[in-house]
Protein backbone atom coordinates (compact mmCIF):
# COMPACT_ATOMS: atom_id res chain seq x y z
CA UNK A 1 0.00 0.00 0.00
CA UNK A 2 1.61 3.18 -0.73
CA UNK A 3 1.11 6.57 1.17
CA UNK A 4 -0.51 9.32 0.30
CA UNK A 5 2.01 12.42 -0.76
CA UNK A 6 1.43 15.26 1.05
CA UNK A 7 2.96 18.73 0.58
CA UNK A 8 2.30 21.06 3.58
CA UNK A 9 2.34 24.90 4.24
CA UNK A 10 4.90 25.48 6.06
CA UNK A 11 4.74 27.89 9.65
CA UNK A 12 7.68 29.41 11.48
CA UNK A 13 7.45 29.84 15.34
CA UNK A 14 10.73 30.54 17.38
CA UNK A 15 12.29 30.12 13.51
CA UNK A 16 11.25 26.95 14.23
CA UNK A 17 9.06 25.42 11.09
CA UNK A 18 5.60 23.59 11.67
CA UNK A 19 4.45 21.69 8.37
CA UNK A 20 0.49 21.40 8.18
CA UNK A 21 -2.04 20.39 5.96
CA UNK A 22 -5.60 19.69 5.25
CA UNK A 23 -7.27 16.21 4.24
CA UNK A 24 -10.90 16.69 3.81
CA UNK A 25 -11.91 18.95 7.07
CA UNK A 26 -9.35 18.22 8.95
CA UNK A 27 -5.42 19.98 10.00
CA UNK A 28 -2.96 17.68 10.07
CA UNK A 29 0.63 18.47 11.75
CA UNK A 30 4.47 16.94 11.40
CA UNK A 31 5.30 15.28 14.66
CA UNK A 32 9.04 15.63 13.81
CA UNK A 33 8.26 19.56 13.55
CA UNK A 34 6.45 19.05 16.86
CA UNK A 35 9.46 17.36 18.19
CA UNK A 36 11.38 20.00 17.85
CA UNK A 37 8.40 22.88 18.59
CA UNK A 38 8.14 21.07 21.76
CA UNK A 39 11.95 20.37 22.31
CA UNK A 40 10.64 16.73 23.79
CA UNK A 41 10.67 13.68 22.07
CA UNK A 42 7.20 12.28 20.43
CA UNK A 43 8.04 8.65 20.09
CA UNK A 44 6.04 6.01 18.62
CA UNK A 45 5.12 4.44 21.73
CA UNK A 46 3.47 7.69 22.73
CA UNK A 47 1.86 8.23 19.44
CA UNK A 48 0.77 4.54 19.75
CA UNK A 49 -1.35 6.12 22.81
CA UNK A 50 -3.74 7.82 20.30
CA UNK A 51 -6.69 6.98 19.07
CA UNK A 52 -6.07 5.44 15.03
CA UNK A 53 -8.13 8.44 13.63
CA UNK A 54 -5.97 11.12 15.30
CA UNK A 55 -2.19 9.71 13.82
CA UNK A 56 -1.24 8.25 10.02
CA UNK A 57 2.07 7.66 8.01
CA UNK A 58 1.87 10.00 5.08
CA UNK A 59 4.81 11.29 2.30
CA UNK A 60 5.33 14.45 2.94
CA UNK A 61 7.05 16.88 0.58
CA UNK A 62 10.65 17.99 1.46
CA UNK A 63 12.42 21.69 0.58
CA UNK A 64 14.31 19.58 -2.20
CA UNK A 65 11.54 18.27 -3.96
CA UNK A 66 11.23 14.71 -3.05
CA UNK A 67 9.09 12.69 -0.40
CA UNK A 68 9.88 11.55 3.14
CA UNK A 69 7.65 8.76 5.29
CA UNK A 70 6.55 10.69 8.29
CA UNK A 71 3.80 10.40 11.20
CA UNK A 72 1.52 13.16 11.27
CA UNK A 73 -1.16 13.65 14.12
CA UNK A 74 -4.35 15.28 13.68
CA UNK A 75 -5.53 18.40 15.29
CA UNK A 76 -7.51 16.66 17.68
CA UNK A 77 -4.15 14.95 18.46
CA UNK A 78 -2.02 17.62 18.57
CA UNK A 79 -4.29 18.87 21.51
CA UNK A 80 -4.29 15.57 23.26
CA UNK A 81 0.05 15.22 23.67
CA UNK A 82 0.15 18.93 24.15
CA UNK A 83 -2.59 18.36 27.17
CA UNK A 84 -1.97 14.61 28.15
CA UNK A 85 1.45 13.78 27.29
CA UNK A 86 3.94 16.81 27.04
CA UNK A 87 2.61 18.94 29.40
CA UNK A 88 4.16 22.29 29.88
CA UNK A 89 3.11 25.97 30.62
CA UNK A 90 4.14 26.90 27.26
CA UNK A 91 1.84 24.31 25.25
CA UNK A 92 -1.11 27.14 25.70
CA UNK A 93 0.87 29.46 24.01
CA UNK A 94 1.44 26.82 21.25
CA UNK A 95 -2.08 25.45 21.24
CA UNK A 96 -3.27 29.13 20.67
CA UNK A 97 -0.77 30.20 18.08
CA UNK A 98 -1.85 26.43 16.41
CA UNK A 99 -6.00 27.28 16.45
CA UNK A 100 -5.78 31.05 15.88
CA UNK A 101 -3.34 31.03 13.28
CA UNK A 102 -1.89 28.08 11.81
CA UNK A 103 -5.59 26.42 11.33
CA UNK A 104 -7.29 29.64 9.92
CA UNK A 105 -4.79 30.11 7.28
CA UNK A 106 -4.61 26.62 6.38
CA UNK A 107 -8.45 26.91 5.44
CA UNK A 108 -7.91 30.43 3.55
CA UNK A 109 -5.58 28.80 1.17
CA UNK A 110 -7.59 25.49 1.03
CA UNK A 111 -7.25 24.32 -2.31
CA UNK A 112 -11.56 23.46 -3.90
CA UNK A 113 -11.66 19.94 -4.11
Amino acid sequence: MSLPQITPRHFLRYRRQLRAFLVGHEAWFSTRDLRRLLNTDIHERLLANLCDDQRQRVCLRTANGGFEEETVVSESGLHALLFTYCYHPENRNLRRWVTQAVVPELWMYRTPG
